[in-house]
């Protein structure tokens, strides 16, 4: 039987509550495994399967995510967010096995697709934290759950290459497998089930719209660089999912029991949350971008200044503070969050992103600046994502938790896709040379430099947001409590109310 975390004669025991938050922890550095392990492996199955389209391994996890994250969402809150979490992670652990013993390229990106359906793993997590942790918990809690992405970024690389030296790419594949299928029962066995419920009907034209609309955007996105942005095909795809988007939110307007409440989706909480949060997504995504072409350059090539000429693995040990400090940000920024207020943190993330992007420009190339560089990334990194479970839990009502979150999950990944392809474009712009012979590609100092600053613009904006933006300047309670209603959380987090506030307990 799950371990109860509702109080009977005093206080949860905490040896019980981090006995339960390790098992979600551990769950959900899946979704970061199915990116980062992959990546290393992907030269191994281009050549294994002897395909140009290798990059498709990765794609299609991201479309397939983004086309069901709004019914998973709303599936949660219909059926427990415990209940549908098993049963994706048992189409992802089919997936991997597909994955690992595919003999053709389709049937390998079939697997990808299966394994696409925890891409959102994390999203769902922060919101089943928010129902079963006890409130005064739950802001750190949050924090604690960004750690998992922190243990992974570490972990995740050595791990890869590792398996691919020993075992070829498959054994990645089995490694995921057999990851998940060990968790899935401890998970069964320890984490509670979440309490709320909806009974509303389920949207299906606005799910098959927001989902599937994004996907195609993103589609259009990733592929307008090889494809040509002004292509039919380019152009196409841009339109189509915009105007998916445009009907979606048309919708909502008619639909008797809409997806989301569009007062909560455009409300003064969640829309500016998830805007700023965007803005400094942009800067971490183009961090991730930049980083391994600044470093992993050969040094000491005619015409540019920067380079060290890292193997992956050495790339991983120069960069591993990032991964480390992260694990230590998220529940720091989650204990602060619950202090000063979630908006607080979400600033000095972006402060500290605005510091990395600027250093990063300087194209810093010796270890021990790598290593501070990528420290200071982590806090921005840790900060980033406690603040924005916090922030996204706080805007949404209890029967909005799941669907609300997968939205937010959504436009990260959606704002990834596009600050991969605006820095990309940006770096094309200066190119030094292209070997004729395997057609990789020398930038130019400008094309570092200026992927650098131009995420800090992007960041800018986003920083702008949250510094106006009211909510979040409260200590996070750990998700809007339902006898609290959106007016009078509002009147609460501007000051203006001498109403009671504490929610600390359940």
């Amino acid at each position: 039987m799950a371990l109860a975390l509702t109080p009977v004669r005093g206080k949860v025991p905490r040896a019980r509550i981090f006995a339960v938050l390790a098992v979600i922890i551990f769950f959900s550095e899946i979704a970061t495994f199915e990116i980062l392990m992959v990546y290393p492996a992907m030269p191994h199955m281009a050549s294994a399967f002897q395909t140009l389209n290798i990059a498709w391994v990765v794609s299609i996890v991201t479309l397939t995510g983004a086309t069901l994250m709004p019914l998973i969402g709303k599936a949660s809150d219909k059926l427990g967010k415990k209940r549908v979490i098993l049963g994706l992670a048992v189409v992802f652990v089919l997936g991997s096995i597909v994955c690992a013993t595919a003999t053709s390229f389709a049937v390998l990106l079939a697997g990808r697709a299966m394994q696409g359906v925890l891409v959102g793993i994390v999203a769902l997590s922060y919101s089943l934290v928010r129902d079963i942790m006890p409130r005064d918990f739950v802001p750190v809690a949050l924090g604690m759950v960004a750690t998992g992405i922190g243990m992974s970024a570490v972990a995740g690389p050595f791990i890869a290459g590792w398996l691919i030296d020993g075992f070829g790419f498959h054994g990645i594949f089995w490694f995921m497998a057999i990851y998940l299928a060990v968790l899935i029962p401890l998970y069964w066995a320890v984490v509670p089930e979440s309490p709320v419920r909806t009974d509303r009907p389920v949207d299906y034209l606005g799910t098959a719209l927001l989902g599937p609309g994004v996907a195609v955007l993103l589609l259009g996105i990733t592929k307008g660089s090889s494809w040509g942005w002004t292509a039919a095909s380019t152009r196409g795809l841009l339109l189509l999912g915009a105007a998916m988007l445009v009907a979606f939110v048309a919708w909502q307007r008619l639909a008797a029991h809409p997806l989301i409440d569009l007062k909560i989706l455009f409300g003064r909480k969640f829309g500016p949350t998830v805007l700023a949060v965007s803005g400094l997504a942009y800067m971490m995504n183009a961090h991730s971008m930049l980083m391994p072409t600044l470093l992993q350059t050969p040094a000491g090539l005619p015409g540019i200044s920067y380079g060290a000429g890292l193997s992956a693995t050495q790339y991983a040990l120069w960069t591993c503070p990032l991964g480390i400090t992260a694990m230590f940000a998220g529940p720091l920024g989650g204990y602060l969050a619950k202090r000063i207020g979630a908006r607080q943190v979400l600033l000095a993330s972006g402060v500290l992103f605005l510091i990395t992007m600027f250093l990063g420009s300087d194209m810093l190339t010796v270890q021990w600046q790598v290593a501070a560089l990528s420290m200071i990334a982590g806090f921005s990194v840790g900060f980033l994502h406690s603040s924005n479970a916090n922030l996204v839990q706080d805007s949404l009502p209890p029967e909005t938790s799941g669907v609300g979150t997968a939205i937010a999950g959504v436009t990260m990944q959606l704002c990834s896709a596009i600050a991969v392809t605006v820095t990309g474009v940006v770096m094309s712009h200066h190119v030094q040379a292209v070997n004729p012979k395997t057609h990789a590609v020398l930038y130019a100092d400008e094309a570092i430099s200026r992927g650098f600053l131009y995420a800090g613009a992007v960041g800018l904006v986003g920083l702008a947001v949250a510094i106006v933006m009211k909510h979040g300047r409260r200590p996070a309670t750990g998700g809007l409590a339902p006898s609290i209603s959106d007016a009078d959380q509002s009147e609460l987090e501007s000051g203006a109310s001498n109403a009671p506030t504490d929610m600390s307990t359940r």
